[in-house]
């Protein structure tokens, strides 16, 4: 059994926002694990992204423990504008629109929510 199924399902539902996010002219980049840190026993699987709008970039990353972690800053300023972290995803998918309307609220306002 796959030890990554809340990776799995925040890949596909970040896939699935992805229309919306060009719309909002919001970019998404997918973070790359380092092959690395693989190799390090405290390593821990994770998903991440990047995004931009016009006027803040965010950062957003889920580890297999159902840790997550999101911040975004001001491109203009350099302000943090948010930072957030979550213990305990749960398993649900309905929850990571509603844990992140913050993170792209701050995105696409660049301003602090």
């Amino acid at each position: 059994m796959s030890h990554m199924p809340i990776l799995d399902s925040f890949r596909h539902w970040m896939q699935q926002e992805q229309k919306w996010l060009q719309r909002s002219c919001i970019t998404t980049e997918e973070r790359k694990q380092d092959d690395t840190l693989c190799n390090d026993d405290s390593f821990e699987p994770f998903i991440g992204y990047i995004h931009e709008s016009k006027k803040a970039i965010g950062q957003v990353t889920l580890w297999v423990s159902r840790q997550m972690e999101f911040e975004v800053i001001n491109l203009a300023t350099e302000e943090r504008l948010l930072w957030t972290y979550v213990e305990q995803i749960e398993e649900q998918e309905a929850s990571f629109k509603k844990i992140l309307e913050p993170y792209f609220d701050a995105l696409q306002s660049g301003d602090k929510v």
